[in-house]
């Protein structure tokens, strides 16, 4: 590095970990905030028992275990991931049980700063280094990646930072002939999926991309490279897979709930979204039937359940539906029942906040996609494909949360194309002066 370059504080400014460093103390000192004082006037309830609850088993040797109080069983509903990095936290501070909570918005806090790295990769890829930074600077005081960490001790904020990972590998191994670089490919997509086995359905469109990107660039054979990815992705998840077997008696691909998560969408009580009511951690009947018939029948049985209300349904299927999909870019639902949302009276701001951002975010990739489609394709997939089964299902912002990083990519491409338009005379000036900058600093060189 030039000596020049080192001690200009500009160069600091323009710095990705800079960034990161930011995200982290902004939602470490909120956190702080929302717990400082036990009297506080909203109250912050923070969600997330299941994963708290199994962590805790894991921590005093019981196993992934018990859920939810009156569910005390060996258990996959949760895949596995993030409860045992919480409880390596139980092991490791030995905290009380009401500050157990802190672990695991602690570790989402770190998760959220952490994603300003590949957010900024990604948008240098693609649009260039001020985009880049600038989307992973957005990204910092993005009020959503703020909140879900501090409202959802989940495993949001790290399939989100995992998202962006897997999308910046992508992208980078288009011209990789390298097999540990498709061997770690694999790995980190199996990881993924023991995070948020919804990532999964990613992996054969992003693969398809890949191939189809390397053929462009007149690779000649990239199967036995996808092969290497492919396989290390199913070794990854093989010893969970064995131990749903040897501990439920039957194949379960990393969790077991989806059956539930279906019908709680798709039956006679939903008025609006989902039944959340009849979920087994509240219902004591339903618990009750889940204990008895064990998780893979009981989500067996409720999967049947639910597509047999579609198919005598269908007019409430595709209304439900289109509920889904309004509350997934709006969050119309979502702002109501969001507790902080209430506690701090922003339900209705909300409302306008999703829908104009989503509408931004929207319209930066398809001004993306017109640009260079190939490029930005995998961000699209990812946008386009993977909330399809929360549609299906039901939604919330959190588990909108993975793409979140793109949509900001997105978001800062289409505001930085509309100031382009609105002020050209400036844009070309800027962009004179960055090529002065990027001639004197190879002359310096």
């Amino acid at each position: 590095m030039p000596p020049g370059r080192a001690r200009n504080p500009s160069f600091v400014l323009r710095s990705a970990t800079l960034a990161a460093a930011a995200a982290l103390v902004v939602r470490l000192i909120l956190l702080w905030l929302t717990h400082s004082n036990a009297n506080a006037r909203p109250k912050f309830q923070v969600a997330g028992g299941e994963a708290a609850n199994i962590a805790l088993s894991l921590a005093t040797g019981k196993g992934f275990f018990g859920p939810f109080p009156g569910y005390e069983l060996a258990t996959a509903w949760l895949a596995p991931v993030y409860p045992f990095l919480w409880s390596l936290g139980f092991r490791i501070f030995n905290l009380n049980p009401s500050s157990r909570i802190l672990i695991g918005q602690i570790l989402n806090c770190i998760f959220s700063a952490a994603t300003c790295w590949p957010i900024h990769a990604i948008g240098k890829k693609l649009f260039g280094e001020k985009m880049g930074l600038a989307s992973a600077w957005v990204w910092v005081f993005l009020p959503y990646a703020i909140l879900m960490p501090l409202e959802w001790a989940w495993d949001q904020s790290l399939a989100a930072l995992l998202l962006a990972l897997i999308v910046q590998a992508t992208l980078g191994l288009r011209e990789s002939a390298s097999p540990l670089a498709w061997s770690g490919y694999g790995l980190l997509w199996g990881l993924a999926g023991l995070v948020n086995p919804t990532l999964c359905g990613l992996f054969p469109f992003l693969l398809g991309w890949l191939i189809f990107q390397r053929r462009q660039s007149g690779w000649k054979s990239s199967f036995p490279l996808c092969a290497r990815a492919v396989c290390m992705f199913i070794l990854a998840l093989l010893p969970w897979t064995l131990r749903n077997h040897y501990v439920l008696g039957d194949w379960v691909f990393v969790k077991s709930n989806f059956g539930l998560e279906f019908w709680l969408g798709n039956n006679p009580a939903v008025k609006e979204i989902y039944s959340n009511e009849l979920h087994p951690i509240g219902n004591f009947h339903e618990r009750l039937r889940l204990i008895f018939a064990g998780e893979p029948n009981y989500n067996r049985l409720k999967l049947h359940q639910a597509i047999g209300f579609i198919e005598s349904h269908p007019g409430a299927f595709l209304k439900n539906t289109s509920d889904r999909i309004l509350d997934t870019w709006a969050a119309t639902f979502d702002s109501r029942v969001d507790l902080w949302l209430r506690a701090l009276d922003l339900s209705r701001a909300n409302v306008w906040y999703c829908s104009l951002f989503s509408v931004v975010s929207l319209a930066g990739m398809i001004l993306a996609l017109r640009r260079n489609w190939r490029d930005s394709l995998p961000l699209a997939i990812c946008v386009f494909l993977f909330p399809i089964p929360y549609y299906i299902t039901h939604t919330g912002l959190r588990y909108r949360h993975p793409i979140e990083p793109f949509l900001a990519i997105f978001a800062v491409y289409a505001i930085a194309r509309m100031w382009a338009a609105f002020f050209p005379s400036v844009a070309r000036t800027s962009d004179v002066r960055t090529v002065e900058a990027q001639i004197s600093t190879v002359a310096s060189s």
